[in-house]
């Protein structure tokens, strides 16, 4: 997803945006209220993360005029401001959700889950990286016009690494999808399978489009 935050503490920005981009999403930060309003009345953003004392504009009146204009976004607010009067203001002003400082990352990060969940996504039918294609409805695989026989678990790991072309899949996210996060599997493991993906697309004298970013995961690039 395309995920905006407004926060002036650098920090807490830095951090909010170090996680979201390690689960794949894209992230911008804006430090100021009116700068971050014009931002979600500009730009297609997926779900925005609020502070409220904000240099500008505060949140609270960001969020009452980007409602007022028919911004739907999903909005999180994350504040210092703990009172039970600002959690129900933030709500009723049209915040999708009201999260308090400090917090864990971890419960951040389930928050912008279940956000995205509340918003249908269409899924394109076919992803396309180059000459690589890949139908999800019929779940068939063509490189160079040549369909490519590939079992369950390749599949799994293309089609994720094609949702996030030019993005770097962590090795987590490879074993959520391949084997769930409750499955013991090592890294050297992970790399076996991911080298027998690369055997099945990869045309003859050409770099594979799957790079391997070391200590960290994989890319798969739009062109060879």
């Amino acid at each position: 997803m395309n995920i905006l935050i407004i926060e002036d503490n650098k920090r807490i920005g830095n951090l909010l945006r170090q996680g979201l981009m390690e689960e794949g999403h894209q992230v911008s930060i804006s430090e100021r209220g009116d700068e971050g309003r014009d931002l979600l009345l500009s730009v297609p953003f997926d779900i925005a993360v609020l502070d409220i004392m904000l240099p500008g504009l505060d949140g609270f009146s960001v969020l009452q005029q980007i409602r007022a204009r028919k911004c739907d976004i999903p909005v999180l607010m994350l504040t210092a401001r703990d009172t039970m009067p600002d959690i129900v203001h933030g709500l009723n002003l049209g915040a999708d959700d009201y999260l308090t400082k400090p917090f864990q990352l971890q419960v951040f990060i389930a928050r912008i889950r279940a956000l995205s969940r509340r918003r249908p996504v269409i899924e394109p039918s076919c992803l396309l990286a180059g000459d690589l294609v890949l139908d999800t409805m019929n779940r068939v695989v063509i490189r160079n016009g040549q369909p490519i026989g590939l079992t369950k678990k390749q599949y799994a790991l293309l089609e994720l690494l094609m949702r996030r072309k030019n993005q770097l899949v962590t090795r987590n996210q490879v074993r959520e999808v391949g084997w769930s996060y409750n499955s013991d599997v090592s890294d050297s493991s992970i790399d076996f399978y991911i080298h027998s993906l690369r055997s099945k697309i990869d045309l003859k004298g050409q770099e594979s489009q799957i790079r391997t970013v070391r200590a960290l995961g994989y890319t798969l690039v739009a062109t060879p």
